[in-house]
Parts: structure tokens; sequence; C-alpha cells
């Protein structure tokens, strides 16, 4: 594959990290092409950008409406025949653009590659890896049973052809936090051909600033697409499905937004579903040895 890996960078005031993550795109040579689309930042943001700029790679700021607003106005823009986006706090990990490219090469039927990442903390050091596994429009809707449960996706490992993005379509901007799951949700009822690739990709950095520690939010986020996607598209194994609705339906109540009124045993016997959920199941298992211990 002739053509370099083109990766986007949305960025907002992000002069605190800017310079490793573009060091770690120039490090891997003229296999990387980028685009920088940053939201008309107010600190040095713009003035490292060109520092580290080379023939071929492109700064831009203007306002925007968000991370996924950028993200579209850039892919749309940027050219490339695979193409994906690094935040700008993280790092594509040494040749990683090189074993992307290759493998695309070497599989022309896949459609998008997932590797493994490295976190890192705020100064860069490495603080444990990741590998995700996801396999089938099943599994990514499967929350509980796979990705909270440590086979997620994290999203500067995945790389994918344009072909792919113009099938499926551009981000959606109605996400804060979890537009790029409900994208991955979409390309595989899209019948997304998905590998792994066994190697560290890229290095995702975890501090206090960024956008991912609203865990809460972010998951709000990814339940209410988990519930449109069941409601539209319910091809996936009944049991699995049933449990999936049971757990929802049963955070929706714990978060108060169901607007379900008395306690817990009175809702459990208008949502008996709710025991095929672990969390409701260890509560109730919880109240009835408290109900037993006190009868004696």
């Amino acid at each position: 594959m002739s053509g370099p890996l083109v990766l986007a960078v949305p960025v907002f005031n992000g002069e605190r990290f800017l310079s490793e993550t573009l060091a770690s795109l120039n490090a891997n040579g003229s296999r990387v092409r980028w685009w920088l689309q940053d939201g008309a930042s107010t600190d040095r943001t713009l003035e490292i950008a060109r520092q580290f700029a080379r023939p071929g790679d492109t700064v831009v700021s203007v306002p925007d409406r968000g991370q996924a607003d950028a993200l579209n106005t850039a892919m749309s823009r940027m050219g490339g025949e695979i193409i994906g986006f690094l935040n700008g706090d993280d790092l594509l990990a040494e040749n990683a653009a090189e074993r992307v490219l290759e493998f695309f090469a070497e599989h022309p039927e896949i459609d998008l590659v997932y590797g493994s990442v490295d976190w890192i903390d705020e100064n860069g050091a490495l603080t444990g890896t990741h590998t995700g596994r996801i396999e089938s429009l099943a599994d990514i809707l499967d929350i509980y049973g796979v990705w909270w449960r440590g086979r997620q996706w994290v999203q500067p490992e995945v790389f994918f052809r344009r072909s792919l993005w113009e099938k499926v379509g551009g981000f959606d901007t109605t996400y804060h936090l979890a537009f790029d799951y409900e994208f991955w949700v979409r390309c595989f009822r899209a019948g997304v051909r998905a590998a792994n690739l066994p190697a560290t990709l890229t290095r995702f950095r975890i501090h206090d600033a960024q956008k991912s520690a609203a865990a809460g939010r972010a998951a709000e986020e990814i339940r209410s697409i988990v519930q449109k996607n069941l409601a539209t598209h319910p091809a996936i194994n009944p049991i699995r499905r049933w449990k999936l609705e049971a757990q929802l339906s049963y955070d929706l109540y714990q978060s108060g937004a169901s607007g379900e009124t008395g306690g817990f045993p009175v809702n459990l016997i208008r949502h008996p579903q709710w025991l095929l959920s672990p969390h409701a199941w260890e509560r109730t298992r919880a109240a009835c040895a408290r109900f037993f211990r006190r009868g004696r």
C-alpha cells in the first residue's frame, strides 16, 4: 500500500501534551500524514502545531461544536485511504503506521483493525496495557458482559479504511463522549470486517483534565446507544438480549431516570426481569438475607 496512514488530531487548548503527540506522529516518518483540527484555541496550541507540521501535514483552526464535529470536518477533507484519529494528549507507537499499513495491504478483505494500547500517566510513565476483543454486533452491544468487562476498544488503537467511513457516515454529534462507540456500533450494523493486529499501536494518556474522565456521563451515553440499537436492530441472541434489556432497565431505575415510584421490592414485582441482572439479583439476595436474619 503506497499511501500513508492519515490521522486527524482534534484539539482545543492542548498545549500541555501536544508536542509529545505530534513528535510521536513525526517519528513514524513518511508513513504518517496528520491533519490537526483545532477548535480556535487560546493557548500555544497553534504555535506548537506549526512548529511540528511537515510538508503534507495540515493545521486548521476554526470554532467547532465539539470533538465529533471537528473530526467530521477533518476526515471529510484530509484524504487518505487508511485513516484514524489521535487525541492531542495520546501517542502513536514507534513503527505503528508501518504495521497498520502492512496489515491492510496483506488483508484486503479487512475494513478495520485494532491493536493493543499502553496506558500512560501524565508524565508518560507506563501504567498498564490493554488489548480489546470485539468480534460482532452482539459483542459491542453487550456492554455488561463484554465492553465493561475489559474487552472494549480504546479509540486511538482503531484504524479503518476510508471506504468504511463513507459507507457508515460520520460521527454523531449528538454524543459528546461516546460518539466513537456509536460509530463502531454502526460499523458492525453495516457488516464491518474487523481484525486484531497483535501489536501495541498507541499510548493512551490518563490524566485529570481529559474528557474521558467523565466516566458517568459516558456510561449514560453508551447505555442510550445500546437501548436505541436493541430497539431498532434486534438481531442478537434472544437470551443475551433479555439480559441486556433487564440490566439497562435496572440501571435506569437506579439512576432515577425511569420515573418509577416506590422502593426496590415494589419495583422488582413490577419488573421481575430485573432478576436477570447480576446487580439486581445480588441486591435481592442481600435483602432476603437481612430479612431472614431479623426473623430469627
